[in-house]
C-alpha cells in the first residue's frame, strides 16, 4: 500500500474533514514526487510551506471541533497535531538547506504519521461526532 495516497479506508465520514485529508496526502504526493528527482529546487520548498500552512488550518479547524465537543481525548490529539507541525517545520528548515535526506522524512514519517492518525485518533473523532447526532464541521 503507498503510503502518500489516499484510499477509502481513511474516510471518517465527514465530508469536510476527509476532503482536509485528501488535500493533506495530495500535498504529501506532490512533494515526493518533486523530491524524486534529487533535487531541491523552488517548488519543493513552495510544497512544503503549503503543507504546513494546510495542515495548520486543517488541525485548527478540528481542533476548535473537538473543544465545542467537550472530547475527551483532545489533549492527546492536539499532541499529535503539535508533532506533525513539527515534523513539518523541521522538513522546510532541511529543504530551505538543501538535505536530500528530507525525502526519507516525507516517506517514513510524515505520510505514516498521518495515516496512522486518521486511522486512529480521527476515526476515534468522528465516532464521538456521529455520538454527537451529526456530521458537524470539523
Amino acid at each position: 500500500m503507498d503510503l502518500l495516497k489516499w484510499t477509502d479506508d481513511l474516510s471518517v465520514g465527514n465530508p469536510l474533514i476527509d476532503e482536509d485529508h485528501r488535500n493533506i496526502f495530495d500535498l504529501l504526493e506532490r512533494l515526493h514526487q518533486d523530491m524524486s528527482s534529487g533535487q531541491i529546487n523552488q517548488e519543493t520548498q513552495s510544497i512544503v510551506d503549503a503543507l504546513r500552512d494546510y495542515a495548520e488550518a486543517h488541525f485548527s479547524r478540528e481542533e476548535e471541533f473537538m473543544r465545542k465537543i467537550a472530547y475527551p481525548h483532545y489533549a492527546v490529539h492536539k499532541a499529535e497535531h503539535d508533532r506533525f507541525v513539527s515534523e513539518v517545520c523541521a522538513l522546510q528548515s532541511r529543504v530551505a538547506r538543501g538535505a536530500r535526506t528530507a525525502q526519507l522524512d516525507i516517506d517514513q514519517f510524515l505520510a505514516g504519521w498521518l495515516r496512522e492518525h486518521v486511522l486512529v485518533r480521527d476515526m476515534a473523532l468522528a465516532s464521538a461526532i456521529r455520538g454527537e447526532g451529526g456530521t458537524a464541521a470539523a
